[in-house]
């Protein structure tokens, strides 16, 4: 089963033409790598995916259905994640704060350090990291 498709991505920044008629395709189980130069529309690619850019033209399909992400918290909701490239990270933040950036537990106007500590260990368990 598709999980996502992408079909006819573009993306133009100004004069420059950054993704032209993208089409990807990620199957359930199936870890996928992004290989190409410096400039080749990878990250572009990505942060369409994640709603960070809207694309010019194209659509997506998340477990078959279409989908408009907007901005990130719409991608995270609709359960798809996106790891930065270490500059994205904040270096002064733990692992667990940059993991649960932008959707903090909280415990009335505090985060909840407890629950963010286990949201990231399930994630970490889920995952196999180490």
């Amino acid at each position: 089963m598709n999980i996502i498709e992408m079909h006819g991505i573009t993306k133009n920044f100004g004069s420059t033409q950054a993704l032209k008629q993208v089409d990807l395709e990620l199957y359930e189980g199936e870890i996928l790598s992004l290989l190409g130069e410096n400039g080749a529309g990878k990250t572009t690619l990505m942060r369409v995916l994640y709603g960070m850019y809207t694309p010019d033209s194209g659509s997506m399909l998340f477990e078959g259905k279409p989908i408009r992400l907007h901005r990130p918290i719409d991608a995270i909701r609709q359960g798809i994640c996106m790891v930065h490239q270490h500059f994205m990270l904040i270096p002064y933040f733990t692992v667990t704060e940059n993991v649960i950036a932008g959707e903090e537990p909280a415990k009335g106007i505090f985060i909840d350090r407890k629950k963010a500590r286990q949201q990231v260990k399930e994630l970490i368990d889920k995952y196999h990291f180490n």
